[in-house]
């Protein structure tokens, strides 16, 4: 099985890079590796027998599936628990998800005011999408999201990221309650 999906997340990422390096991180080429990450994930539990992957002892936990060297992408198999949520943020690079399992809703902001003063920061729900079997979804650089786990099982899938989580740069959070934004450190530089 290891093996089998081993050779399965290698080919994805082969085809991923062929599509990024031809076509850039466009919204056509992100929608491109959308398709064939939720090709991937189809293959469910042929490929991603749960007991092979630990669930999280909190709320969410990634499993690495691939990594490029050079400072590449990173694949992962994501868990979320039920009721699992994620606050406005902008992790600063394109990202696409897939699910196997379970639903996990994004909905997506648009800043609206971020600079006119120091830490001040508004921004606007403009849309939604529905990370379920079947279907995905993907988002460019500087995209802005909030997540949120639905029903009572968890939302087990695959995200596809364009560097590693261990290289990612500053994630940005928005407050929208506060009117503020706050900057994670980047794990770019621990990572070099």
């Amino acid at each position: 099985m290891s093996e089998q999906r081993t050779e399965a997340c290698a080919a994805l990422m082969r085809q991923a890079r062929a599509i990024v390096d031809a076509n850039g991180t466009g919204e056509a080429a992100l929608e491109q590796l959308k398709g064939l990450l939720v090709g991937l994930a189809n293959r469910g539990e042929a490929l991603f027998p749960p007991g092979d992957f630990a669930m999280p002892d909190a709320q969410g936990r990634n499993h690495i599936l691939a990594v490029e060297d050079n400072d590449g992408m990173g694949l992962y198999l994501t868990i979320g628990l039920p009721g699992k949520e994620a606050a406005p943020h902008d992790h600063g690079i394109w990202c696409v998800n897939a699910a196997i399992s379970g639903r996990e809703v994004n909905k997506f902001y648009r800043l609206t005011d971020g600079a006119s003063r120091d830490r001040y920061s508004a921004i606007e729900e403009i849309g939604e999408a529905m990370v379920e079997p079947g279907q995905g979804m993907a988002m460019t650089d500087h995209t802005i999201h909030a997540t949120e786990v639905l029903g009572d099982v968890p939302a087990i899938g695959l995200a596809l990221y364009g560097y590693a989580l261990a290289r990612f740069p500053a994630v940005v959070w928005y407050h929208s309650e506060f009117a503020s934004a706050r900057a994670c450190v980047s794990r770019r530089a621990e990572a070099a």
